[in-house]
């Protein structure tokens, strides 16, 4: 079999957690495969990664791209009898339709998975106009119906999407690979800290580091005077003299700063999916404290991993 990955985002190279996702699932993945993404970063090459470079992150650059990325994808899977697509979902569900749209086109005997990495609609329910929700709502109905086969991350979001779309969806949980998961142990910062992993532009981190800035770290200082707040993640901008803001890092150095942390602290409320940073801060054997929304839909060994 031949397997095309296609990505409305960059995941070679980037320390997104969904781009994690998606390299783990890559490796694991057998047979002739090849990643196809759309990226505003610089070009990777290598053999099995085609990167379409666009010059900013930006909605209708990447909707440009996509009848592009369609036709290289379909050149590379060739007259192969066995042909599959995999749909990465971490990005606008409209990016999403079109493809499947082209490809049902042009290819309707390739076969089509479409890899959920959240509910979209629930997504633009928090972060979007109620036009956008709407919008977004009835194309992800299409995509999950439309799709040879669609998956989600935990139980609890089949149901969700069973729900909404009256859809049943193949239970395919986010997972790391560990062979991505290498780093030096060695502490490089003599201070001790706490740890909060995520951009500041999307809302349930924007209401966490919120709450950790003017909420948690004015009252741990009373008790604590040294205690810094490390920041990773980019889009914080105010200054404090208890933040350590190191903004986007490379991924070895990003599991070093959480290792050596003294937790990493996730007071989230809000989200979907589940959330990649404590799978990781897991297998690295990192301390963490978050809320029953941060845990959702992660299974695990509670005897090795005690709650």
């Amino acid at each position: 079999m031949k397997t095309a990955f296609i990505c409305f985002f960059p995941v070679f190279p980037t320390n997104m957690g969904s781009a994690e996702v998606v390299r783990s699932l890559f490796l694991c993945w057998p047979g002739q495969k090849k990643i196809f993404q759309i990226s505003h970063l610089n070009s990777i090459k290598k053999n099995n990664i085609f990167s379409l470079k666009i010059f900013k992150e930006d909605p209708i650059l990447k909707i440009l791209s996509i009848p592009i990325i369609i036709y290289k994808i379909l050149k590379y899977l060739g007259k192969t009898k066995k042909r599959l697509i995999i749909i990465e979902g971490p990005s606008w569900i409209g990016y999403s339709f079109i493809s499947l749209i082209l490809i049902k086109i042009f290819s309707p005997s390739t076969k089509v998975i479409y890899h959920s990495h959240s509910i979209e609609f629930e997504v633009r329910k928090m972060t979007s106009s109620k036009f956008m929700a709407f919008l977004s709502k009835k194309l992800e109905d299409f995509v999950f119906k439309k799709s040879d086969l669609s998956t989600s991350v935990s139980k609890l979001e089949i149901s969700k999407i069973k729900k909404l779309y009256n859809t049943n969806c193949i239970n395919l949980k986010n997972g790391v690979s560990r062979k991505i998961l290498k780093f030096k142990k060695k502490k490089f910062y003599n201070f001790k800290y706490i740890i909060y992993c995520g951009s500041y532009k999307y809302l349930p981190n924007k209401n966490a580091i919120d709450y950790l800035v003017n909420v948690l770290m004015p009252k741990l200082n009373k008790k604590f005077p040294e205690l810094k707040l490390v920041l990773t993640g980019g889009g914080y901008e105010k200054k404090k003299n208890y933040i350590v803001n190191f903004g986007i890092v490379s991924k070895r150095k990003l599991l070093n700063l959480i290792y050596n942390s003294q937790l990493m602290v996730i007071p989230i409320d809000k989200g979907t999916g589940t959330r990649i940073k404590i799978i990781e801060a897991m297998l690295i054997g990192a301390k963490i404290l978050t809320t029953k929304k941060g845990i959702e839909g992660i299974s695990f060994n509670k005897k090795k991993f005690p709650i």
